[in-house]
């Protein structure tokens, strides 16, 4: 594909982003196109996860008791955030949306 680091700051990456990548690369290895199809394949995953996260939150609500559905959506609700925070989401989300705008 070639993902270089222009192409990145044109697609919004800041240049902090661009040293977290850096700095990524250094300790684990690989290449910036690497690093950029992991981190928009985390946000693919993430998103996957918050879509089953929300639809058992409604079959909660549609088939739950109210007991049920204030601690499941509350367990609910710290799935969805440690599914956030295992992943950097900014950069996860602008490693997406630049692998999606170079596909078309």
């Amino acid at each position: 594909m070639g993902v270089s680091e222009k192409k990145l700051l044109e697609s919004g990456f800041s240049h902090s982003d661009m040293i977290k990548i850096k700095n990524n690369i250094d300790s684990y290895g690989g290449s910036i196109d690497e690093a950029i199809r992991d981190l928009a394949k985390r946000f693919s995953i993430f998103i996957f996860v918050v879509f089953c996260c929300l639809t058992a939150l409604i079959l909660l609500f549609i088939f739950g008791s109210k007991e049920s559905i204030f601690s499941g959506s509350i367990g609910i609700s710290c799935g969805i955030v440690v599914a956030a925070l295992s992943q950097p989401p900014i950069l996860a989300y602008k490693s997406w949306r630049h692998l999606k705008k170079s596909r078309n």
